[in-house]
């Protein structure tokens, strides 16, 4: 019915990016206010059905998609400037129960990237993601597998 009635439909895909129309919503971040419309769109339709979970994993959550699309959005360049990025950096988020001193490659481009910029937004959501989810919220939010 939208199509016939002249709009565009676009798909996005966010299970399997070779089925989407190839939208990209980083191509329509301008500033911090976008950033959180995307990440809270984002975490609204990934939930699943029924009611949502505790709020402190969706606050967790939402703290890490802001500090990682921010880190995106402000500092890879525009061809990695996608979801493929973002799942990457998701995937590696490694956590070790035996080592609660161990920083990921992530935790380490946050480090590096507060050492030149310490009030840069995307470090500010970061810090606030690590004081929200210690070791043990980190590892139940992005389990590892075995």
């Amino acid at each position: 019915m939208l199509q016939r009635n002249g709009y565009r439909i676009k798909v996005l895909n966010t299970i399997n990016f070779k089925k989407s129309m190839k939208y990209n919503p980083f191509a329509y971040i301008h500033d911090e206010k976008d950033i959180l419309k995307l990440v809270t769109t984002l975490i609204a339709n990934t939930k699943g059905d029924g009611k949502g979970g505790d709020p402190f994993w969706e606050k967790a959550e939402t703290l890490l998609y802001t500090a990682l699309i921010g880190y995106i959005h402000y500092e890879a360049p525009e061809e990695e400037q996608n979801f493929s990025t973002l799942v990457e950096f998701i995937s590696s988020m490694e956590v070790r129960e035996d080592d609660e001193e161990f920083k990921n490659s992530v935790d380490l481009m946050f480090d590096e990237l507060e050492e030149k910029s310490p009030d840069h937004f995307a470090v500010r959501q970061y810090k606030k993601f690590k004081l929200s989810a210690g070791p043990d919220s980190r590892r139940r939010l992005y389990p590892q597998s075995p």
